[in-house]
């Protein structure tokens, strides 16, 4: 069956206690420093928001007073196609060749640290999703302690020191080219979704759902058009619905789905689909809102490939000890791409877990289980198959930038 969100983080919770991990540190300076910001910037546009978690989500022409008006999506235009394999792809950590390089960023919860292709940023603590916003940066923090949310929102100075919140949240996602940032925030009475520059300008109020309590928690997942914005809600008893558009009365997608991630490539969400959310789908966010483009029932679909070519797809089936296979389909209609597969020592559990990046359109960076070792791998679409072997790549503890 399908993990649920708190089985998620109960199992997170679990493999986040291993010893700490010695990086060689950037000092405050090093954060500062304006060349590494603008690099971090273009990575992140490049497909990969800072996170442990991970979402990913939006691009907009938002003013303080209110949100922009909803635009058309305009016709999809697709990069050039990878080269890609064909059938499946064996993943075998042990025998597989390694790089020292990622330009995703890696969120080390133990240190805590982000781990960048320019070096290490140690975290005053631990956070599942970091992203450069303004001079300094905006972060979901992780809360363990009695009659705490257990996210919350904080906007950090360039220092790391904390200058707005902390608040609850569902998360934050970034736009594909890096220069929009939208996360959800819960007053004490209702939830918001605010949408703002990720060159820290104007801020606005994109969604606002009617008065309910905190466990009714809103989360974005996506960016679905220059000006849209995907976000769940539950309803309390687990019922997840999704909603698109701005202003004070948002409507749930039709069908009911549980949105799982958003482009703004057709302007789509992917989702788990029907009463019993068994299968998933992916349907129209903006235009022809809530209809189906495709249904599969073999796949759960994960996050949408930054030009939006692509979804990943995990084995329906998949529990906490990860998935078995990992699928990359056809955003557009679903046909299978290509496999992999996870080769694991016998009578050893493990697997992909849904914490998966892409670098850029042609390939994936996944934590990846074998019993109690794990690894950071990247997955290419041509079928090679790489071990991440730089500093913590190999622990429990390590988690890429995607979005959730």
């Amino acid at each position: 069956m399908n993990n649920t969100p708190l089985e998620d983080r109960v199992h997170d919770a679990l493999h986040r206690r291993v010893d700490p991990l010695q990086h060689a540190p950037l000092t405050v300076t090093d954060v500062r420093r304006r060349a590494g910001r603008i690099q971090l910037h273009r990575r992140a546009a490049a497909g990969a928001a800072v996170a442990a978690a991970l979402a990913i989500a939006i691009p907009v022409g938002l003013s303080v007073a209110g949100p922009a008006q909803r635009s058309e999506v305009p016709p999809a235009t697709r990069p050039p196609a990878p080269t890609v394999a064909s059938g499946t792809v064996v993943v075998d950590a042990r025998s597989a060749a390694t790089t020292d390089s990622t330009t995703v960023p890696l969120m080390d919860v133990d240190g805590p640290s982000l781990i960048t292709p320019d070096g290490t940023i140690d975290l005053p603590r631990v956070y599942d999703e970091l992203t450069p916003y303004g001079d300094g940066w905006i972060g979901v923090a992780v809360n363990d302690e009695p009659g705490v949310p257990w996210h919350t929102l904080e906007i950090l100075t360039s220092d790391l020191e904390v200058e707005d919140g902390p608040v609850p949240t569902g998360g934050l996602v970034v736009s594909p080219d890096g220069s929009r940032v939208a996360w959800s925030e819960y007053d004490g009475t209702r939830w918001r979704v605010k949408v703002g520059d990720a060159a820290g300008g104007a801020v606005s109020d994109y969604l606002e759902f009617p008065p309910s309590p905190e466990d009714h928690e809103v989360a974005p997942i996506g960016f679905v058009s220059d000006v849209d914005v995907a976000a769940t809600q539950n309803n309390g008893s687990g019922l997840v619905s999704t909603f698109v558009g701005g202003g004070n009365s948002p409507e749930a997608l039709p069908g009911p789905i549980d949105g799982r991630s958003a482009s703004p490539v057709g302007g789509v969400v992917a989702g788990l689909v029907g009463d019993d959310r068994t299968c998933s789908a992916v349907v129209q966010g903006v235009a022809d809102t809530g209809t189906t483009l495709w249904e599969t029932c073999d796949h759960a679909l994960g996050p949408f490939s930054p030009g939006g070519q692509y979804v990943v797809g995990f084995d329906p089936e998949a529990d906490g000890n990860g998935s078995p296979t990992l699928t990359v389909l056809d955003a557009a209609t679903g046909e299978e791409v290509v496999t992999y597969e996870a080769a694991l020592p016998r009578r050893t559990v493990g697997g992909f877990w849904t914490q998966v990046a892409w670098e850029i359109d042609d390939a994936l960076v996944v934590r990846f289980w074998a019993g109690e070792d794990a690894s950071m791998m990247r997955l290419g679409l041509d079928g090679t198959v790489q071990r991440i072997d730089i500093p913590s790549a190999g622990v429990s503890g390590l988690s890429v930038a995607v979005p959730s």
